[in-house]
Protein backbone atom coordinates (compact mmCIF):
# COMPACT_ATOMS: atom_id res chain seq x y z
CA UNK A 1 0.00 0.00 0.00
CA UNK A 2 1.17 3.39 -0.52
CA UNK A 3 0.19 6.43 1.41
CA UNK A 4 -0.08 10.23 0.32
CA UNK A 5 2.72 12.24 2.80
CA UNK A 6 0.04 15.09 2.35
CA UNK A 7 -2.93 12.70 3.55
CA UNK A 8 -1.00 10.88 6.07
CA UNK A 9 -1.06 14.44 7.82
CA UNK A 10 -4.48 14.41 8.18
CA UNK A 11 -5.68 12.86 11.67
CA UNK A 12 -8.04 9.89 11.02
CA UNK A 13 -7.92 9.90 7.87
CA UNK A 14 -7.15 6.56 6.13
CA UNK A 15 -6.30 5.98 2.67
CA UNK A 16 -3.84 4.13 0.58
CA UNK A 17 -3.02 3.50 -3.24
CA UNK A 18 -2.88 -0.21 -4.71
CA UNK A 19 -0.82 -1.81 -6.73
CA UNK A 20 -1.09 -4.80 -8.00
CA UNK A 21 0.75 -6.87 -5.54
CA UNK A 22 -0.14 -9.58 -2.97
CA UNK A 23 -3.44 -10.48 -4.52
CA UNK A 24 -5.68 -13.85 -4.77
CA UNK A 25 -6.12 -13.73 -8.49
CA UNK A 26 -3.89 -16.07 -11.41
CA UNK A 27 -2.96 -16.37 -14.36
CA UNK A 28 -3.02 -13.68 -16.62
CA UNK A 29 -4.96 -11.68 -13.54
CA UNK A 30 -2.27 -12.55 -11.38
CA UNK A 31 -2.46 -9.64 -8.72
CA UNK A 32 -4.81 -7.89 -6.46
CA UNK A 33 -7.84 -7.25 -8.93
CA UNK A 34 -10.58 -5.50 -7.26
CA UNK A 35 -12.44 -5.14 -10.84
CA UNK A 36 -15.92 -6.89 -10.50
CA UNK A 37 -16.00 -6.38 -14.03
CA UNK A 38 -13.31 -8.10 -15.41
CA UNK A 39 -13.28 -11.99 -16.35
CA UNK A 40 -11.15 -12.93 -13.37
CA UNK A 41 -12.85 -15.34 -10.66
CA UNK A 42 -15.27 -13.78 -8.16
CA UNK A 43 -14.38 -15.57 -5.37
CA UNK A 44 -10.46 -13.87 -6.12
CA UNK A 45 -11.76 -10.80 -6.76
CA UNK A 46 -13.63 -10.48 -3.22
CA UNK A 47 -10.60 -11.81 -1.55
CA UNK A 48 -8.50 -8.89 -2.99
CA UNK A 49 -10.99 -6.58 -2.09
CA UNK A 50 -11.00 -8.14 1.69
CA UNK A 51 -7.52 -7.50 1.31
CA UNK A 52 -7.82 -3.64 0.92
CA UNK A 53 -10.87 -3.13 3.20
CA UNK A 54 -8.93 -4.34 6.05
CA UNK A 55 -5.98 -2.11 5.31
CA UNK A 56 -8.06 0.66 4.67
CA UNK A 57 -10.39 0.14 8.01
CA UNK A 58 -10.65 -2.60 10.51
CA UNK A 59 -14.44 -1.32 11.47
CA UNK A 60 -16.11 -1.63 8.18
CA UNK A 61 -18.01 -4.20 6.32
CA UNK A 62 -17.69 -3.18 2.67
CA UNK A 63 -15.69 -0.73 0.83
CA UNK A 64 -18.04 1.39 -1.56
CA UNK A 65 -17.31 0.85 -5.19
CA UNK A 66 -19.00 2.54 -8.33
CA UNK A 67 -19.35 1.28 -11.75
CA UNK A 68 -17.25 3.39 -13.73
CA UNK A 69 -17.78 4.97 -16.99
CA UNK A 70 -15.56 7.83 -18.01
CA UNK A 71 -17.67 10.40 -17.05
CA UNK A 72 -18.09 14.45 -15.13
CA UNK A 73 -21.03 12.31 -12.99
CA UNK A 74 -19.98 11.57 -9.20
CA UNK A 75 -22.54 10.46 -6.17
CA UNK A 76 -22.48 12.07 -2.76
CA UNK A 77 -23.01 9.01 -0.16
CA UNK A 78 -23.94 10.43 2.98
CA UNK A 79 -26.28 8.80 5.95
CA UNK A 80 -30.12 8.87 3.93
CA UNK A 81 -28.47 7.26 1.01
CA UNK A 82 -29.60 3.33 0.71
CA UNK A 83 -29.60 1.92 -2.82
CA UNK A 84 -28.54 -1.26 -3.34
CA UNK A 85 -27.35 -1.14 -7.12
CA UNK A 86 -23.82 0.46 -7.75
CA UNK A 87 -24.15 3.96 -9.24
CA UNK A 88 -22.41 4.49 -12.88
CA UNK A 89 -20.45 7.30 -11.94
CA UNK A 90 -16.60 8.17 -11.72
CA UNK A 91 -16.34 9.66 -8.51
CA UNK A 92 -17.46 9.63 -4.91
CA UNK A 93 -17.89 11.97 -2.29
CA UNK A 94 -18.84 11.39 1.05
CA UNK A 95 -18.75 12.76 4.62
CA UNK A 96 -19.42 9.48 6.46
CA UNK A 97 -16.83 8.24 8.84
CA UNK A 98 -15.90 4.59 8.28
CA UNK A 99 -17.00 3.80 4.90
CA UNK A 100 -14.31 3.25 2.44
CA UNK A 101 -14.50 4.29 -0.74
CA UNK A 102 -12.61 3.86 -3.68
CA UNK A 103 -12.10 3.59 -7.72
CA UNK A 104 -10.21 1.60 -9.59
CA UNK A 105 -7.64 2.43 -12.12
CA UNK A 106 -5.29 0.84 -15.10
CA UNK A 107 -4.13 3.83 -17.06
CA UNK A 108 -6.13 6.26 -15.25
CA UNK A 109 -5.60 8.85 -12.44
CA UNK A 110 -7.08 8.10 -8.91
CA UNK A 111 -7.28 11.31 -7.16
CA UNK A 112 -8.48 11.68 -3.34
CA UNK A 113 -9.43 14.91 -2.06
CA UNK A 114 -9.95 15.82 1.54
CA UNK A 115 -11.75 18.96 2.87
CA UNK A 116 -10.89 18.44 6.66
CA UNK A 117 -13.02 21.99 8.05
CA UNK A 118 -15.81 19.93 6.50
CA UNK A 119 -14.81 16.50 6.77
CA UNK A 120 -15.96 15.32 3.44
CA UNK A 121 -13.86 13.38 1.31
CA UNK A 122 -13.77 12.30 -2.21
CA UNK A 123 -11.79 9.43 -4.88
CA UNK A 124 -12.09 10.23 -8.52
CA UNK A 125 -11.47 8.25 -11.20
CA UNK A 126 -9.91 10.21 -14.03
CA UNK A 127 -9.49 9.45 -17.29
CA UNK A 128 -9.14 11.23 -19.93
CA UNK A 129 -12.59 11.45 -20.84
CA UNK A 130 -13.47 12.40 -17.29
CA UNK A 131 -10.91 14.92 -17.15
CA UNK A 132 -11.68 16.37 -20.33
CA UNK A 133 -15.30 16.58 -19.41
CA UNK A 134 -14.60 18.24 -15.97
CA UNK A 135 -14.46 15.75 -13.42
CA UNK A 136 -11.67 17.11 -11.54
CA UNK A 137 -13.65 21.05 -10.94
CA UNK A 138 -16.59 19.22 -10.92
CA UNK A 139 -16.16 16.92 -7.60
Amino acid sequence: MIKSTKLTKIKNLRHGFFNSNGGNSKNIYESLNCGLGSKDKTSNIKKNLEIVRKKISKKAKNIFLVNQIHSNKFIYIDKKYNKKTKPRVDAIITNQKHLPIGVLTADCAPILICDNKKKIIAAIHAGWRGAYKGIIDKV
